[in-house]
Formats: structure tokens, sequence, C-alpha cells
């Protein structure tokens, strides 16, 4: 894979199925490529418990959430380096399929 982005040399994206892998993918690519700017993009989500009803109890559970602040960091990071710069690598979990908004709200 190293190869194939070294030789495209275009903004990248590695999608990985979950955080750990993603955080490992992410140390071997900040070695491989050192002068790349390697980013971080997975749900900024420590804990997350959706919104739920249970009918037999006639229950409502509300939506609980816990947000990590350095993966928020490192997600803003990703972002910006991509309206940045073109030496982009990032290296995600699935999360990143979910939009931002507009590009221009952004910057």
């Amino acid at each position: 894979m190293s190869q194939v982005i070294s030789k495209v040399n275009k903004p990248t994206l590695v999608i990985a199925h979950n955080k750990t892998l993603a955080g490992q993918l992410y140390g071997e690519f900040k070695e491989f490529f050192p002068e790349n700017a390697v980013e971080y993009f997975v749900s900024y989500y420590d804990y997350y418990q959706p919104e739920a009803y249970v009918p037999s109890s006639d229950t409502y559970i509300e939506k609980d959430s816990s947000v990590n602040d350095e993966i928020d960091k490192l997600r803003h990071s990703a972002t910006s380096a991509l309206l940045e710069r073109n030496d982009v690598i990032v290296v995600a979990s699935v999360s990143c399929i979910y939009g931002l908004g507009s590009p221009k709200e952004y910057a």
C-alpha cells in the first residue's frame, strides 16, 4: 500500500474497520511517510448509547455519550490538512463516511 501511495502522490484515504486497526496503521504510515501529513480520523466518542424504548416496561432511555477531546482535535487536524496540503494520508475508521458539512462552512 505504501508503494501505491508514494507513486500516486495524491491525498489518500485508508479506511480500517475499527479504531484499533486505524491506530496501528496511523503509526505505521507516520513512520513510512515522515514528510507527509499523516492524519487520524475516527469517531470522537469514547462511549455512545443511542436512545431506546423498551415497550415491555414502557421505558424510554435517553441518548448518552462521551466525547474524547483529543480525538476531536485529531479529526479537525485531518480536515484542515486536506484543505491545505496535497501530501495528506488520512487513516480512518468507517466513521469517516459520515459528513462533516460544507467545506466552506468548515473553513
